[in-house]
């Protein structure tokens, strides 16, 4: 009876040996053939995140490269600014484009006031705002030029500024060439055409018998619906031997020609040639007629010899003094 139970033993001893070193590795052979092969890999690298922790969208393209590009931009309905440019790049994701060669058109009331060409630019997708730079230049409708190193175009205030050296040239007129004009800054207003320089103003106007106004103000004030232009500030102004002085001066154009007929000086006036000086709280020159109108408690001075009145007029350039309502005081000669 022990013997058979050995045999018994023996025979599944066997039996374990074989499923071990023959069918087992067989069978873990096939799983292993049946099983699919893996198709990816996990990546290291972590996703880029928003400020509240969610993965942020991955851009389709990062960044567009286009040539003859034409941008539109509108508010309420009418078209603020339409842009052409030679090429662009740049991406919606980043929010800024850069632009080369361009010109841009500004809108007010569906109507153009101003046109900007530059050799490159920005522009902010979000704000709409833009920057132009290199040989700028930024013209009116009606003829003003400005020359810029750079211009920034603001949105939300509908402004054009130049930080910069700014040259104008004004629209030719019947009465010789257009005002030239030199400042510290720019600031064009599209919404009233208005155009603004300050900062160490200096201007010439020619004109046609061979005279020359030259100003040197604080500010000087254009308009892009007509010619009229405005000095501010400490206003000093040279003309032929003349020369005047006083807070704002206005040149004025006849209306419905190119004509500069006259230039009025306010706020208190100080003018002097060669041998006059004079005073009083506006001055009119009227360039057709060639006199000169001094209003407001006017006082002319010659040599020793005083006269004042309610007005006074100088007649042919300052040749000859009329005095309405006259007040003389004479130098008493002595016998």
């Amino acid at each position: 009876m022990a013997k058979f139970k050995n045999l018994i033993f023996i025979v599944l001893l066997v039996a374990l040996f074989i499923e071990v070193l023959i069918v087992f590795p067989k069978k873990l052979e096939k799983e292993s053939e049946s099983e699919p092969a893996p198709t990816a890999v996990e990546s290291t690298q972590k996703p880029e995140l928003n400020p509240d922790g969610t993965e942020k969208a991955k851009s389709a393209v990062a960044e567009q490269k286009m040539k003859g590009v034409h941008l539109v931009e509108s508010q309420k309905g009418n078209r603020d600014w339409e842009l052409f440019s030679e090429a662009a790049e740049g991406s919606q994701e980043s929010g800024n484009w850069k632009v080369l060669k361009v010109r841009v058109l500004f809108y007010n009331k569906e109507k153009i006031e101003f046109t900007v060409t530059g050799d490159e630019g920005s522009i902010d997708y979000k704000t709409k705002d833009m920057t132009i730079r290199g040989n700028v230049t930024t013209k009116s409708t009606n003829g003003y030029v400005f020359n810029t190193p750079s211009i920034t175009y603001s949105a939300t205030t509908r402004q054009i500024v130049s930080p910069e050296t700014v040259n104008m040239t004004g629209p030719k007129d019947s009465s010789g060439q257009g005002m030239a004009l030199t400042g510290g800054r720019m600031t064009s207003f599209i919404d009233t055409t208005k155009m603004v320089i300050d900062k160490g103003v200096r201007a010439k106007k020619p004109m046609q018998d061979g005279k020359t106004f030259a100003v040197a103000a604080d500010a000087a004030e254009f308009n892009g619906r007509n010619n009229q232009a405005k000095f501010r500030g400490t206003v000093q102004m040279s003309y032929d031997q003349m020369k005047l002085e006083g807070p704002e001066a206005t040149f004025l154009y006849q209306k419905g020609m190119d004509l500069l007929t006259s230039v009025s000086i306010n706020g208190g006036v100080k003018v002097s040639d060669v041998d006059k000086f004079a005073t009083s709280e506006s001055v009119n020159l009227d360039l057709l007629a060639n006199k000169y109108t001094f209003k407001g408690r006017p006082k002319v001075v010659q040599n020793a010899d005083e006269l004042s009145g309610e007005e006074i007029i100088f007649l042919d350039g300052g040749k000859r003094v009329r005095v309405e309502k006259v007040r003389a005081k004479m130098e008493k000669k002595s016998e």
